[in-house]
C-alpha cells in the first residue's frame, strides 16, 4: 500500500472500543442543529439530559442507546417535535456509519454491502443488531434493540429506519424507495413526516424496524464502486476487527437476537451465517459455559418482553411472532423465564398494553 492510499484511510488507532449497550455518537452528530432549528436551546437540552454538549464533536465518541433513548424524549419535549427522531436520522450526514460506510459504498453490489452492513455494525453499535431477510421476492434490513430502553425506543427506531433510508439510496441510488416500511412504534397524530421521509406510509405498531424491498435490488451495482479501493479498506477491516472483536458467544447472541426478530431463529440458520456445523457451534459454545438452546431462549423471552412492552399485540399474536404453535406454549416458556404468566408481566410491566386482549 502507498503512503497516499493509506493517507486516505482512517488510522486503526482511531477506533474506539464500544462498550455493551452503546453506539458511535457518528449518526447524531448534528443534534444540537437539529435542535436548534426546532427553536429549542441544545445546552439546555443537554444539562437537563445530564449529557456535556461537546460528546458530539467527536465521532468516534460513544453513549449508551439509553442515554440517547432519554435525550430524544427531552428533545421531544423541548420542541414539541413528536418525530424528532425521524428528523435526526433523516438529517445525518451522506456518511453517518464512518470507516463502516465507506466499505459499504466500495462493494460491487448491494447485496454485498448490506451483509458487511449486518457483519460488522458491531464496530459501530453494541445496543443493537441490523438485520436482514430474503424471503422470496422480497428482502429487508432492520434494527433491532437488545434490551428494553423505555418511551425514548420510538424515537430510535424512527431515526435508525430514517438512516437506513440514506444509506440505501446512497447504494441504490437517489430514487430508491421500500415497498413498505415496519415500524414497532404506536401510529403518530401526524403521519406526513414518515410518508415524506420513507416514501411511502410505514405500517405502525409492527413487530420490528425493517425496510422491506425487492430481493433484485441486491442484485444492483453500486455506483463509483472502486474495486482497489475496497480491497485497502477490506484489509483495514481485518485489522479493525482483530483489535474490538467480540467472543463467540457474544457473536451468537447478536445472531441470535437478530434472527429472533425475523422470525428465524434455529441451530441451523446460526450455522450457515457462521459456516459452520451445528457441532461445531455447540463445542464453541460449551467452552465458553453456554449453549445455543440457553441463548435462544433468552432472545426469544428478551423479545417477548420487548413486544409485551412496546406494542399493543395481543398476546396470541406475540406467541405466533415467536414462532409458538399455540399460544399455551408460550405461556408455560414465559412461565418457566420470569415465573409469571405472559398476562401478569404485562400488567406489572406495561399496563397500558395490550387493549386488543390476551
Amino acid at each position: 500500500m502507498s503512503d497516499m492510499d493509506s493517507a486516505h484511510l482512517p488510522p486503526v488507532t482511531s477506533f474506539c472500543d464500544i462498550q455493551d449497550g452503546c453506539v458511535r455518537v457518528q449518526p447524531i452528530m448534528h443534534i444540537a442543529r437539529t435542535i436548534s432549528e426546532l427553536g429549542a436551546d441544545p445546552e439546555r437540552v443537554f444539562a437537563q439530559a445530564g449529557i456535556p454538549a461537546d460528546l458530539f464533536a467527536n465521532p468516534e465518541n460513544t453513549i449508551s442507546l439509553q442515554a440517547i433513548a432519554e435525550l430524544l424524549e427531552i428533545c421531544v419535549a423541548a420542541t414539541g417535535c413528536e418525530h424528532f427522531g425521524l428528523l435526526l436520522g433523516a438529517g445525518a450526514s451522506a456518511n453517518p456509519l464512518g470507516f463502516l460506510g465507506e466499505i459499504l459504498e466500495q462493494c460491487a453490489d448491494v447485496g454485498t454491502a448490506i451483509a458487511h452492513f449486518q457483519q460488522y455494525f458491531h464496530l459501530h453499535d453494541r445496543g443493537a443488531m441490523a438485520t436482514r431477510t430474503v424471503e422470496g421476492r422480497d428482502a429487508s434490513i432492520g434494527y433491532a434493540l437488545f434490551d428494553a430502553v423505555g418511551p425514548g425506543a420510538d424515537q430510535i427506531f424512527d431515526g435508525a429506519l430514517a438512516i437506513g433510508m440514506g444509506l440505501m439510496r446512497r447504494l441504490c441510488g437517489p430514487n430508491w424507495r421500500p415497498t413498505a416500511v415496519l415500524l414497532p412504534r404506536p401510529q403518530p397524530r401526524d403521519v406526513r413526516p414518515y410518508e415524506e421521509v420513507f416514501a411511502c406510509m410505514p405500517e405502525f405498531a409492527a413487530e420490528r424496524a425493517a425496510l422491506i424491498f425487492p430481493a433484485g435490488n441486491l442484485r444492483r451495482r453500486i455506483a463509483g464502486a472502486d474495486r482497489e479501493r475496497y480491497s485497502l479498506l477490506a484489509e483495514r477491516l481485518k485489522t479493525v476487527t482483530r483489535q474490538n472483536d467480540l467472543d463467540f458467544a457474544d457473536q451468537v447472541r447478536r445472531v441470535v437476537r437478530g434472527l429472533v426478530a425475523v422470525r428465524r431463529c434455529s441451530l441451523d440458520e446460526v450455522a450457515a451465517l457462521f459456516s459452520m456445523n451445528r457441532r461445531r457451534i455447540n463445542r464453541k459454545l460449551e467452552r465458553e459455559g453456554t449453549t445455543f438452546h440457553q441463548i435462544s431462549q433468552e432472545a426469544l423471552c428478551a423479545q417477548a418482553e420487548r413486544l409485551m412492552r412496546e406494542t399493543d399485540m395481543a398476546l396470541g399474536e406475540i406467541s405466533a411472532a415467536l414462532d409458538y404453535a399455540e399460544a399455551g406454549v408460550f405461556t408455560r416458556a414465559f412461565r418457566g423465564w420470569r415465573g409469571m404468566t405472559p398476562s401478569e408481566w404485562r400488567r406489572m410491566h406495561a399496563p397500558n398494553r395490550g387493549s386488543r386482549g390476551s
